[in-house]
This record gives C-alpha cells, sequence and structure tokens, in this order.
C-alpha cells in the first residue's frame, strides 16, 4: 500500500477534523514525496485551527465589524471573513481564563472554527460549567453587561462588555409572559433592586458600526453626536436575562434577528422619546433590551423605557455630557470622567462608573445602580447605593460625528 493511501486509511474513521487531515495528508504526500509520516502529521497539525483552551457555551453577539481568522496570530487578509455587526454566532470557547480572543462557528466559512478579539461582540450565555469560572474576559469579573464585583457577599449584585459584557449564563426560558411579548401586564417577578445603566457615545460606536442604519446618517447637527445614547437599563445579577420569553423568540435575539421580534407595546410619546434616545432603535436595539433585560425589570415595557430614559436624561442634562461635547476630538482619562460625576452627583459618585473603550475611543459608560427605580427617581442617591465599579478602560478619544 502506498503511503498516501496508508495515511487515507488511518484518517478514514475520524470525524470533520479527521477528513481535514486525511485530505491534507494526502495533498501533501503528493507533493513530497520523501517527507515522513511525522512530519506530514507535523504540517497537518499546523494546518488546522486551534482548539479554545477554556471551552465555553453560548452565543456572541457581534458589536463590531471584526475579521475572523482561522488562528489567532493569523493577520486579516484582504476579502476575508469577518463578523456581521448585530448578527449572533455560536460560542465555542477562548484562548485563555484571561482571553483575549473567542473562538467561534461560523457557517459557509471553511473551515467554520474561527477566532475573534474579546471587543468585538457580547456573550449571552457563556459559561465554562467550571466552578467559579463565568467565561469573563479577566478579572475583576463582570456582570452581563457589567457590573463591579461585590466588595461584600450576597447582598450585592453579582459578578461576570460591551458587553456587552452578556458573559454569564442565560436564564432558561419560562413560560411566555404578556412582558415578553411587549404586553402591559406586568412580568410575574419581584423588581430587582441592583441595575447597570449603559449609556453609549453614538459616533463611537458609528465609528466602529458604520454598517447600521443609524449610523449611515449620522452627522454633527444629530442629537446624538454630542451627548448620550441609550444602550440598555440592565437588572442584576447576571442571571436576570430573557425573563419569560419563549424559545423562539430568545433564537431570534440571540441570533441578532432583532427587527424579526414582537414589536413593543409603547404608548406613542414614549416611542417618539425612545427614537430619539436610542438611535438603535432603527435597528432593533430596543426590542433587543426589551427581551433580554427589560422582560426581568418588573415593569411592563413603557414603564422600563420611561425609567431608562429619565437616567439617562440626568447625564446629559449636566457636567458630565459638557465634558464629553468639549473634548470631541480630544482624549478623557477615567479620571476626568468620574470627577465630572462626582460634580453632578455628589462625592463618590465617579466610582460607580466604568468606562468602556474600543478601538482607542470611549464607547461607552457603564453606571451602577442600586434602589427602587421610578419615573421621577433621581440618580445621585442609586449611584451612592451602588457598588464601586473598577474603572477598566483608563482612557479614551471623545469620537467626533463622521467616518475618519
Amino acid at each position: 500500500m502506498r503511503q498516501e493511501d496508508q495515511i487515507q486509511h488511518r484518517f478514514e474513521p475520524l470525524s470533520h477534523e479527521g477528513r481535514l487531515v486525511r485530505d491534507l495528508a494526502s495533498t501533501a504526500t503528493r507533493r513530497h514525496r520523501g517527507a515522513s509520516f511525522g512530519t506530514l502529521l507535523a504540517f497537518c497539525a499546523l494546518a488546522l485551527p486551534a482548539q479554545a483552551t477554556v471551552p465555553l457555551d453560548g452565543v456572541l453577539v457581534a458589536t463590531r465589524d471584526c475579521p475572523a481568522t482561522v488562528s489567532i496570530k493569523q493577520r486579516d487578509p484582504a476579502g476575508g471573513v469577518r463578523l456581521e455587526p448585530g448578527r449572533g454566532y455560536r460560542l465555542l470557547g477562548k484562548n485563555r481564563a484571561e482571553a483575549t480572543h473567542h473562538q467561534v462557528v461560523i457557517e459557509g466559512a471553511k473551515p467554520p472554527e474561527r477566532w475573534v478579539e474579546v471587543s468585538c461582540g457580547s456573550l449571552v450565555g457563556g459559561h465554562s460549567g467550571e466552578a467559579g469560572d463565568t467565561g469573563a474576559e479577566a478579572a475583576p469579573r463582570t456582570t452581563v453587561e457589567g457590573a463591579a464585583p461585590p466588595a461584600t457577599p450576597a447582598a450585592e449584585p453579582t459578578t461576570g462588555p460591551a458587553g456587552q459584557t452578556h458573559n454569564a449564563p442565560a436564564r432558561a426560558a419560562e413560560p411566555a409572559t404578556g412582558a415578553a411579548t411587549g404586553a402591559k401586564g406586568r412580568a410575574a417577578r419581584s423588581r430587582p433592586a441592583a441595575f447597570v445603566l449603559a449609556l453609549s457615545w453614538q459616533p463611537a460606536f458609528c465609528e466602529i458600526n458604520r454598517r447600521k442604519g443609524e449610523c449611515r446618517d449620522q452627522t454633527a447637527q444629530r442629537l446624538d453626536a454630542s451627548r448620550f445614547s441609550l444602550h440598555g437599563l440592565w437588572p442584576q445579577p447576571r442571571e436576570n436575562a430573557y425573563c419569560g420569553v419563549d424559545a423562539r423568540n430568545r433564537r431570534l435575539d440571540q441570533d441578532g434577528a432583532w427587527t424579526a421580534l414582537p414589536s413593543l407595546d409603547l404608548r406613542p410619546a414614549t416611542r417618539e422619546r425612545l427614537a430619539t434616545l436610542m438611535p438603535g432603535a432603527r435597528s432593533g436595539l430596543d426590542r433587543h433590551e426589551w427581551i433580554s433585560h427589560g422582560t426581568c425589570y418588573g415593569t411592563d415595557a413603557d414603564s422600563y423605557f420611561n425609567h431608562a430614559m429619565g437616567l439617562a436624561d440626568q447625564v446629559n442634562t449636566g457636567p458630565v455630557r459638557v465634558l464629553f461635547a468639549e473634548h470631541r476630538g480630544r482624549h478623557l482619562s477615567s479620571t476626568q470622567v468620574r470627577a465630572s460625576f462626582d460634580a453632578a452627583f455628589g462625592r463618590g459618585a465617579g466610582e460607580r462608573v466604568r468606562l468602556v473603550c474600543e478601538e482607542g475611543m470611549i464607547s461607552e459608560l457603564h453606571l451602577s445602580l442600586k434602589g427602587e427605580i421610578a419615573e421621577d427617581s433621581r440618580i445621585g442617591p442609586l449611584l451612592q447605593a451602588a457598588v464601586p465599579l473598577s474603572p477598566r478602560c483608563r482612557g479614551g478619544r471623545v469620537d467626533e460625528a463622521g467616518f475618519e
């Protein structure tokens, strides 16, 4: 039997990876007749995609148009495979405990197993199943989309993006309720006491996600060019996700098919206000935020968004927004940002704020809040009562509207 036939025979019973090795070995043997069997196997091993060091379950929802490469060290080739913002990809794992890259499956790519940087998307249900491992990128561990580690036991928010973010196992689907479909009935659960308010700096988001509908026509004159946009209000702990959401809608959300989710039952005034304060609603962000987080908030969708917008408005009408507007095109440090929160909402408020940075730009602020939230709640006391956050990002550029 010829050497290449022996190689084919040995790998015949194997799976997809085995068949790939067989084909590579056969090709290599024809090209290098004098090579040893061990040399050929080494050649094949180098050609295979590396396996994740820490396996993870769940979905990565892309937030950026990032390259997806066969190996971490591979450079992005011209016309290579890339993530599509807003789309969900099955998660395989991460490269190490303090991850720099996640491995995902991209259907249609050859091979489908691809590596992407951790900043390229948010995890939904990403966990390794090992004790104490939430699938988060690095210590300190953060929440589903951001809170800090509790300084004291159980009474404080649990830990785990932006992503974000989305790093913890999502709650198993429960029987569908009116809250899950946008009806005005309350969700059948008690109100949470800890939250993360996520505010986006839209010019930075659009610099990274240029193909989004809300980004293609952004101008310096539009309101979101000089103030914060609402990303979401996330009940803590991290397991507070997809409460009462049926399997179909949960899958649509995790696949990034947000505009296919049920429409929200909002008053006309709420819908108009949300369209201005949450530009991402044009891409279904409002439906995603309600399905994944609002269903665990304990109110109807109209109240959930009005409460979140009320908090966002308070940040947009004081020193914090002014600081960002005056520093467009320039660098801001986390110390400066935190000092502006202290000035606006009292000493210590800044310690409850985390900067999220991407590609050297400040893309989001995550605010740790604790207490009961109503439409007229003041954000200062909610910040003061919450768990402090590590700064994570030490500073970045405040992007201006328009693409560089």
